[in-house]
Parts: C-alpha cells; structure tokens; sequence
C-alpha cells in the first residue's frame, strides 16, 4: 500500500472465520461451533469450579419426579435485527424449539431474556416481540 491508503483497521473486523489465538472473544465464540465449545471448555467451566453435571450439548435432560425434561437456555445478538426470511424473534424461538428437538423433546414452555442496547427504540423492541409471539405461535409453543 502506497503512504497515501489508508490501512484497514483489521482489529475491528468481524469474521466468519476468526483467528483463535486473540485473548478477546470474537463473532466465532457464538456461533456454536468448535469455537464455542472451547469458550465453555477453557474459559467459563473452569471458572464455576466443580466437575461438570452433565454432557455439553445444546439442552440439558433431566429426571424430575419420575418425568423426563429437557431444557435449554439461548441468547442472540445479530445485525440486523430484520433480515429476508425472518428475524431476531424468529430465531430466538426456532433455534431454542430446535434445540430441545435434537435432545428428543417438545418444547413446551419458552422462556425469554432480551440483551438490549442503549438506545434501541421501543418500536424495534415491540417488533422483535410481535416475532417473538408468532415464532412461538407457529411451533405449537
């Protein structure tokens, strides 16, 4: 690059496919894959101490008073909000009923958290629970 371009600022970049050896987390960390596993193997299991209580896998079953449940908690933050096809909501609800699926449950019951930025407008809000409400509607939940 000549003196006159300006260089890319690569530290603020995000990645489908991050470097691994960086000490901060990267867009890879969510995406449950082998980065996120590590993330959960290397950084938070060792921080709540104690030897872990069941599989890593995306639901946890368990055996209470004689009936099998599963359950699984979820969180994500995407831009946009809004894409083709779905959104934050939809994706919320899918990805969570999917996740109980693949350990053989049927999603009963949702819970919901919501990771909001400062500044966000409450219409966008009330859109995001308007999908929210017709995700859950259309999986029977």
């Amino acid at each position: 690059m000549s003196d006159t371009t300006a260089r890319p600022d690569l530290l603020s970049w995000t990645c489908p496919a991050p470097v691994r050896d960086r000490p901060r987390v990267v867009m890879g960390h969510g995406g449950g894959g082998a980065m996120s596993a590590e993330l959960i193997e290397q950084v938070v299991l060792p921080g709540l101490g104690g030897p872990v209580q069941a599989a890593l896998t995306d639901s946890a079953v368990v055996e209470l008073g004689g009936a099998r449940l599963a359950f699984s908690t979820d969180s994500f933050v995407v831009r946009p909000l809004f894409f083709p096809g779905g959104s934050i909501g939809d994706l919320a609800v899918n990805g969570t009923v999917n996740d109980l699926a693949m350990s053989g449950a049927r999603a009963a019951f949702l819970s919901c958290g919501l990771i909001l930025e400062e500044g966000v407008e409450l219409d966008t809000v009330s859109r995001v629970a308007e999908a929210l409400g017709a995700a859950a509607r259309a999986a029977g939940v």
